[in-house]
């Protein structure tokens, strides 16, 4: 148990069916996968898959968790086309990343298997993920068109958004046009300033309205925290008003905002194995993976950007 706490622990940074897929405890190396296929999109640096092996705590080196010898293949289950990944070295991030070099698209409401591969290791290592269908992001439900107000599709034009009406004037929408029913739906929202003792909190925390210096290192942690809301649920794309597709709207998320500032606000609907591997105890034995820990998830989605102010 001990052998693969540290793996564990990166499962978490790297992440952040009813029964196990891998068995709750494993002999010799621990390997797991992580990977969250994104509809519309490749296998990228952006969207990479993961692939890292036990470490003993004493010894921990973490270039030396990745693997990068191993042999990848993605399926595409409908049609049984096949394509391989390959190791990048990313060099900001320090990880080892396995990629698409031909930028295969994911495509929505596709089944696509992965196969690993890994010498030395007598079990191939597989998962199987069901892309949700195709959802798109909507920066203004209302309709509003103000200049410099609600959100952007772009980092570099962040409009301005008055926390105490945030909202209630600019829910978060994602539209699947002519698909209804239950999704998981995930939303994040991220903090992009730096720690410093001079942000302000938006509702004063113990009394105090500017966090202290010994809430950096909290702050800076990777997973989710101060600086990292996430809200996960099960919601339904309803037929909503002025409008003729269905949509997952939520109207009540502001508390997410912790800070005033600039924010990151990613949402999206993921299949089960992502589902069960954020929201189930050891969710790292839940992610749909054979042979090995971790997760091989999809999603489809996108992302907006604000300044949270005061009103």
């Amino acid at each position: 148990m001990v052998k693969y706490i540290v793996v564990i622990a990166l499962l978490i940074c790297l992440g952040a069916c009813d029964s196990f897929t891998s068995e709750p405890r494993f002999e010799g190396d621990v390997y797991s996968i992580a990977a969250l296929l994104q509809a519309g999109k490749s296998i990228n640096n952006e969207h990479p898959l993961y692939i890292t092996k036990s470490s003993s705590i004493d010894n921990w080196n973490p270039t030396e968790m990745f693997v990068e010898n191993a042999q990848v293949e993605i399926v595409e289950l409908s049609t049984q086309k096949s394509f391989s990944l390959q190791p990048v070295f990313d060099q900001t991030e320090m990880k080892f990343k396995w990629v698409d070099p031909n930028a295969n698209i994911i495509l929505p409401m596709e089944s696509y298997r992965i196969e690993v591969r890994i010498p030395g290791y007598d079990k191939l290592i597989s998962a199987q993920t069901t892309v949700p269908p195709m959802a798109s992001v909507l920066k203004d439900y209302y309709g509003h068109a103000i200049s410099g107000e609600g959100y952007s599709y772009s980092l570099q034009d962040i409009p301005e958004l008055a926390y105490s009406e945030s909202d209630n004037r600019y829910p978060l929408a994602l539209n699947l046009a002519e698909h209804s029913g239950v999704y998981n739906m995930m939303a994040e929202m991220f903090c992009l300033e730096n720690f410093s003792t001079s942000l302000e909190f938006t509702s004063p925390i113990l009394g105090q309205t500017n966090p202290p210096q010994e809430m950096e290192e909290a702050y800076n942690a990777a997973g989710e925290g101060i600086r990292r809301i996430r809200f996960l649920g099960r919601f339904s794309a309803d037929l909503q008003a002025d409008y003729d597709d269905h949509l997952i709207v939520l109207k009540d998320y502001r508390q997410g905002f912790i800070f005033y500032g600039r924010y990151r606000i990613s949402l999206f609907i993921t299949d089960d194995n992502y589902y069960r591997y954020n929201y189930m105890p050891e969710g790292y034995l839940h992610g749909g993976v054979q042979n090995a820990l971790g997760y091989f998830g999809s999603a489809s989605g996108g992302t907006l950007y604000t300044k949270v102010i005061k009103p």
